[in-house]
């Protein structure tokens, strides 16, 4: 291998081939020009570490040639070859940039040591730069892990995450970032847990399941690399069309070979575009914060194992009031509903005189078994005391947390838990549900809701005239015995009083059953259109013919043969007030007509899913 490629720059061959000769034997690799022209061609093509002009040369000379290579290429060591009388241009030409001079007529020896001293000067010169760099990328990294080390003081997997979103916008100069994390160690469902910048909550995905983002996200999963994707899938319209689409970058928190979280920064700084910079920085800090998410699952699993019952494996209650705290946190920060569920089963004295304190835990074992069986991977139990248990049903809303509360009730009386002990000794079995934000803003708001819904519940309709069990319309014909006399029309009032307040909360997911009879059918009408109008997020089912009216809102219609009540009645079901009323078609002849209706939760909730489980049809699903 040479010591080093050399351009030797002569007008006379005898020098040319004189330099060429000797720096062979010295081991160099040499090519030959004989004009200044002809060098710059050269040097179009190849590189070389040294370049031998001689000063005099016709056209391009020595010295305007160091001039235009060092304009090329500052970095470039050049060595002047001058006779004695030329000595003062070679110092005029060193000043332009020529490293070293050469006087002829010289000899191999002098010409190697001119050479060897300026290859010394350039590896010592290399080192320093090579070193310096190191030190430099030392720092950075070191800078890197002194920002990124306060990451693992937290264990806290929420504030966490947004403690990585800002540290990986801060690191690529984005304005916005999202991250969605996993839930465990080993969970495929990321969920969005952490934001910053101006971003709209509603418009993203609550969670990404790992195995369904697409073949274009491959590298992201399988090989954990970062990837730059466009913002838009359309050309920008604007009046420049070559506007660059500045693009999301989405970088990967892998611990291991597990995905732990996926975070999509946007919006740099400047409009620029995310570039291979950003993706390395991103993905260096990224890598430190996967590994302190991978430790807050790892003490949250912990956490929870400490304050789980080993037999019932319900959690203590102390620790639900702590996640309910940081759930309130969650859904406040990303417009997020939740529900909790409260479970009574009154005072265990009676079942504790008949069975052994060993008999009563299996009991509540037993209980607590029927209990977990029905709940999701995300919900969450906790016992408080023997008789008392509560439920964290995260992103519920009321109707799917009732939804829940009819199958916790089918569960348990299915079970047999509440007849264990034989004859009337029979547990009571109470449930409440309460929702975040409807139902309270603080944890000590929704306790105090559970708690009244508690003893709404004991007071109810339902249970003072033994209406559960009973058919729709059995019921309904029980409420009627309990009607008062009203003028026909209040039916009518009170009906586009409801259908308004479904409208004014067609936000919220709900359930309005309408049994239009002869009375209400103009109600019918009014309420389809209005529904059709506008976006309503309530679920309609109509007693009645579907060929009587037309709407573009999704409707549910039921012969009325199948209800069996020819009366009219509607109920409605959602996170707000909750009512159901019914009426008589015909007046008395003084001109009043049978009316009954009420707000009771507990009783409108049995109608809804008696009607659901006597009709086979999937309300509120």
């Amino acid at each position: 291998m040479p010591k080093a490629r050399v351009l030797a720059v002569d007008d006379q061959r005898y020098f040319r081939e004189l330099i060429e000769g000797l720096l062979a034997d010295e081991g160099y690799e040499v090519v030959t020009a004989s004009s200044g022209e002809e060098a710059l061609h050269v040097l179009e093509r190849e590189d070389f570490e040294i370049v031998l002009t001689d000063l005099v040369m016709p056209g391009i000379d020595g010295t305007e040639l160091v001039a235009r290579i060092k304009k090329r290429n500052p970095d470039q060591e050049i060595v002047m070859v001058t006779g004695v009388v030329d000595v003062k241009t070679a110092v005029a030409a060193m000043k332009q940039g020529a490293t070293d001079y050469i006087l002829k007529p010289f000899d191999r020896k002098t010409l190697a040591a001119s050479l060897d001293k300026i290859l010394k000067r350039r590896r010592l010169h290399d080192e320093h730069e090579r070193l310096m760099a190191e030190n430099l990328e030392y720092m950075g990294v070191l800078s890197l892990y002194e920002r990124a080390a306060s990451l693992f003081s937290t264990l806290a997997v929420e504030p966490l995450a947004e403690r990585i979103v800002e540290g990986l916008c801060l690191e690529t100069n984005a304005q916005g970032g999202v991250l969605w994390v996993a839930d465990e160690l080993g969970s495929t469902r990321l969920r969005l847990v952490g934001l910053r910048g101006l971003i709209r909550v509603d418009e993203e995905p609550r969670e990404l399941i790992v195995d369904r983002l697409g073949t274009e996200f491959g590298p992201l999963v399988d090989a954990g690399r970062s990837l730059i994707r466009p913002v838009r899938s359309e050309p920008a319209d604007t009046d420049d069309p070559t506007t660059p689409d500045p693009g999301m970058l989405y970088v990967p928190l892998r611990h291991g070979r597990t995905l732990l979280g996926v975070a999509r920064l946007s919006d740099k700084l400047d409009a620029d575009s995310f570039d291979d910079t950003d993706r390395a920085a991103a993905e260096k800090f990224a890598g430190l914060g996967a590994s302190a998410i991978a430790n807050a699952l790892r003490f949250r699993a912990l956490e929870r194992l400490s304050f789980r019952d080993p037999a019932t494996k319900a959690y203590s209650h102390a620790y639900f009031e702590d996640v309910v705290r940081n759930e309130i946190q969650k859904a406040s920060r990303f417009g997020r509903q939740f529900s909790i569920v409260r479970i009574d089963c009154g005072a265990l004295d009676g079942l504790r005189e008949l069975a052994s304190q060993n008999g009563l835990d299996a009991w509540i074992h037993s209980l607590t078994h029927s209990l977990t069986s029905v709940l999701r991977t995300t919900d969450l139990l906790a016992a408080d005391g023997e008789s008392r248990y509560s439920m964290l049903l995260p992103e519920t809303d009321a109707l799917g947390a009732a939804i829940l509360k009819q199958r916790l009730e089918e569960t348990v009386a299915g079970s047999g838990a509440l007849d264990a002990f034989g004859g009337t000794n029979r547990a009571e079995f109470t449930l409440a549900v309460a929702t975040y934000p409807t139902d309270g803003t603080q944890l000590d708001a929704l306790e105090r809701a559970l708690e009244r819904r508690i003893a709404e519940d004991r007071l109810s309709l339902l249970r003072s005239l033994d209406l559960a069990g009973r058919p729709f319309a059995e019921i309904l014909s029980s409420l009627l015995e309990e009607a008062e006399s009203e003028s026909p029309d209040l039916p009518v009032r009170v009906g586009r009083f409801l259908i308004g307040e479904v409208l004014r909360r067609r936000g919220e997911r709900g359930l309005l059953v309408l049994g239009p009879g002869r009375s209400l059918g103009p109600i019918v009408e009014e309420s389809l259109e209005q529904l059709s109008a506008r976006t309503a997020q309530t679920e309609v089912v109509i007693i009645g013919d579907a060929a009587s009216s037309q709407g573009a809102h999704p409707v549910t219609w039921v012969d009325p043969a199948r209800v069996g009540i020819l009366d009219p009645f509607m109920l409605y079901y959602g996170d707000g007030p909750v009512y159901a009323m019914v009426g008589a078609d015909k007046a008395s002849p003084e001109g009043e007509a049978p009316f009954f209706h009420t707000g009771d939760r507990a009783l409108v909730e049995h109608l809804a899913f008696q009607l659901k489980r006597d009709l086979g049809i999937p309300l509120g699903a």
